[in-house]
C-alpha cells in the first residue's frame, strides 16, 4: 500500500485478500455490501472510536465499492488522495476535499477509484443532538437535519485541518490521554461540525443568548473546582446553572473570566502543580499533563508558566531537590 497513512496505532484491516476484507468490513464497519473491481486489490484501514466520535483512515489499492445500511450516525468524508463518490437518499456526488454531512437515515453507497485514501469522521446522532440542546438550552426532541447545500468553504477548511490534527494527535498520544482530554476533544469536534454546517438549528445557534444572573459564573466555577478531574460536561453545567450553555459562555465572557474551559484549565494547572510538588519516582511532566486533562505538552507548559510562574519541569526539579 502507499505511504500516506493515518491512525496506524489503531489497525483494523490490512489485506490483499478481498474475502478477508469483506468479512472484516461487515463485522467491524457494519457494511452490507463489498465489491472489488479488477484483479488488483488491497485495503488498509485503521479506526478509533471514542465515546461519541469515531475516526477512520481507509486506503484502497484497487477499485472497490461499499454499502452501509441506515444507522444512527452522521458521517463526513475527507479525501486525502484519489477519487471517490457517494450516493444516499436520492443524493449523489463526488467526495472531494470534503463531502457533505451524510445522515444515516438512508442506505449509503460508496465507490472508490484505485489508490484512494480518506479520513472518515463518524458522530453519534444522539450525542451531537444532546450537545446542540445544551448549547441552545432546549431539551426538546427535535431532529437535527443538516442542509445538503455547500458548506462555508472557510469554515470547512478549518474543520478539515481540525480533523487531520485530531488524527495526528490520536496517533501520537491517544493511548496516553486521560478521559478528560478525550471527552473534550470529542466535544470540540462536534461543536466545530455544528458551526461549520448549515442545519435546521443554525439560526437559533447564532442568535444572542438570553440574559442571566451574575451568580451563574460563581455557580459554574464552584462546580468545575469540585469536578476538575472529570470531563467538562456542558449539559451538566447548564443544568446546574439553570441556563443554556450559550448563556454560561456569555456570562463568563462579560465578567472577564474567559470561558468555562479556560477556567477549568487554570484549575487543572493548579492541580498539576500540586502533583509536581509531591512527586514519586514515576512522576513525569508528561504523565501529570495527561492526568490533568492536557493533550498538548507545549500548551500545558505555556499555561503552567503563566499561572504558576515557572515551567512544570522546574517545579518537578525543585521538588525532587527538596526531597
Amino acid at each position: 500500500m502507499g505511504a500516506v497513512s493515518y491512525l496506524d496505532r489503531y489497525p483494523l484491516i490490512q489485506s490483499r485478500d478481498s474475502e478477508v476484507a469483506r468479512e472484516r468490513l461487515f463485522t467491524e464497519y457494519g457494511a452490507v455490501r463489498f465489491d472489488k473491481r479488477g484483479r488488483e486489490f488491497g485495503i488498509h484501514a485503521n479506526f478509533i472510536r471514542l465515546q461519541s466520535v469515531g475516526l477512520a483512515f481507509c486506503a484502497y489499492e484497487g477499485a472497490a465499492s461499499l454499502s452501509f445500511p441506515e444507522s444512527q450516525m452522521f458521517r463526513q468524508f475527507f479525501s486525502v488522495q484519489g477519487a471517490a463518490a457517494f450516493k444516499t437518499g436520492g443524493k449523489s456526488g463526488p467526495i472531494e476535499t470534503w463531502s457533505p454531512i451524510i445522515s444515516g437515515d438512508a442506505r449509503l453507497d460508496l465507490d472508490f477509484a484505485p489508490a484512494y485514501r480518506q479520513l472518515v469522521l463518524r458522530i453519534d446522532a444522539s450525542a451531537i443532538t444532546r450537545l446542540l440542546g445544551s448549547l441552545l438550552g432546549d431539551a426538546s426532541d427535535a431532529t437535527l437535519r443538516f442542509d445538503s447545500g455547500e458548506a462555508d468553504p472557510v469554515m470547512m477548511t478549518h474543520m478539515r485541518q481540525d480533523v487531520f490534527r485530531l488524527a495526528e494527535e490520536l496517533e501520537r498520544f491517544g493511548q496516553d490521554y486521560s478521559p478528560i482530554a478525550l471527552a473534550e476533544l470529542e466535544r470540540a469536534m462536534m461543536v466545530r461540525v455544528l458551526l461549520a454546517h448549515r442545519h435546521n438549528f443554525s439560526d437559533r445557534l447564532q442568535r444572542a443568548a438570553p440574559r442571566a444572573s451574575r451568580s451563574v459564573v460563581s455557580l459554574v466555577e464552584s462546580y468545575i473546582e469540585t469536578y476538575w478531574d472529570q470531563p467538562l460536561d456542558l449539559e451538566r453545567i447548564a443544568e446546574v446553572a439553570k441556563v443554556s450553555v450559550r448563556t454560561v459562555f456569555r456570562e463568563f465572557s462579560e465578567s472577564g473570566r474567559g470561558s468555562p474551559g479556560q477556567f477549568a484549565r487554570r484549575v487543572r494547572v493548579r492541580r498539576a502543580a500540586e502533583l509536581l510538588r509531591r512527586p514519586d519516582e514515576q512522576t513525569t511532566v508528561l504523565a501529570v499533563a495527561f492526568k490533568c486533562g492536557f493533550h498538548n505538552l507545549g500548551r500545558f507548559a505555556s499555561e503552567y508558566r503563566r499561572e504558576i510562574g515557572e515551567l512544570p519541569s522546574e517545579t518537578l526539579k525543585n521538588a525532587r531537590r527538596r526531597r
